[in-house]
């Protein structure tokens, strides 16, 4: 069987994305978005042809792990809170987290210590699968689910109508994080790299760093987003694209989120 010869390339530093400790950034198609953990603040940005570029800053109180673009502004946590294009933060009823996701069926999900939980349309919050999640990402065709935990990367068969999992195949040994491009290829953040792999974890492209391990990654178009152990974060143009992510739209009716109406 011939072996495969992976295509390498290198991602540089990008001065675009402004923070001390640049941490999940997500892409609308529009806007850009990244949290400063450090600094507990939100960033937004642009992709322009010479990079993404910073445009505004939003301060947030308490910790600032992550943020999922929703209708109408932004969920953000540790303490999860909805917070407002005009700035104003409203509390929402929901566990304190170390991970926000929205899967396309536009949920939330979030990561603690003890599990991975499902923020139902209606409002609740179900435990899905145990243990701590670092990343999350699904498949162009919604029937996938890769997960980073302390094992690794492993997919999941996903049933994305009832939002759950199936056992987890183990597909990579040591992972950060994870994106998915639009051709179904999940790229790896761990060591010194990003790798595209395939469904059995074959590495096809291996995106390699200059100076601090790669934490996580995400597709702003055709652009390659990394970022660092050094609270930096670096590009490439991998020659692929990945779709934006899904806006939060909020329970479908007031339940235990206590989730504001958006406008």
């Amino acid at each position: 069987m011939a072996m495969i010869r992976p295509t390498e390339l290198i991602a540089r530093r990008c001065v675009g994305l402004l923070g001390s400790r640049v941490s999940g950034p997500r892409w609308t198609g529009r806007t850009l978005s990244w949290v400063d953990t450090e600094r507990s603040v939100l960033q937004l940005g642009r992709m322009t042809p010479l990079g993404p570029r910073h445009i505004a800053t939003l301060v947030l109180d308490g910790r600032v792990v992550a943020a999922v673009p929703a209708t109408g502004g932004w969920v953000v946590g540790g303490d999860p809170v909805f917070l407002r294009q005009d700035g104003r933060a409203v509390a929402l009823d929901l566990p304190a987290c170390d991970g926000l996701w929205c899967d396309p069926a536009g949920r939330l999900w979030l990561g603690t210590d003890h599990g991975l939980h499902r923020v139902d349309l209606g409002g609740r919050v179900q435990t899905v699968l145990d243990g701590p999640t670092a990343a999350l990402a699904w498949s162009p065709d919604t029937r996938t689910l890769y997960r980073v935990s302390d094992g690794g990367l492993a997919a999941h068969d996903f049933d994305l109508a009832n939002g759950t999992a199936g056992r987890a195949r183990p597909l990579v040994s040591s992972a950060r994080g994870v994106a998915v491009d639009t051709d179904g290829f999940a790229w790896v953040a761990g060591g010194n790299t990003v790798r595209r792999v395939d469904h059995t974890g074959v590495a096809y492209t291996i995106v390699r760093l200059e100076g601090a391990p790669a934490l996580d990654c995400c597709f702003a178009g055709p652009t390659l987003l990394i970022t660092s152990a050094d609270g930096a974060v670096h590009s490439c143009a991998p020659g692929t694209t990945g779709a934006p992510s899904v806006r939060w739209t909020g329970p479908h009716r007031r339940g235990k989120t206590g989730a504001p109406a958006f406008p």
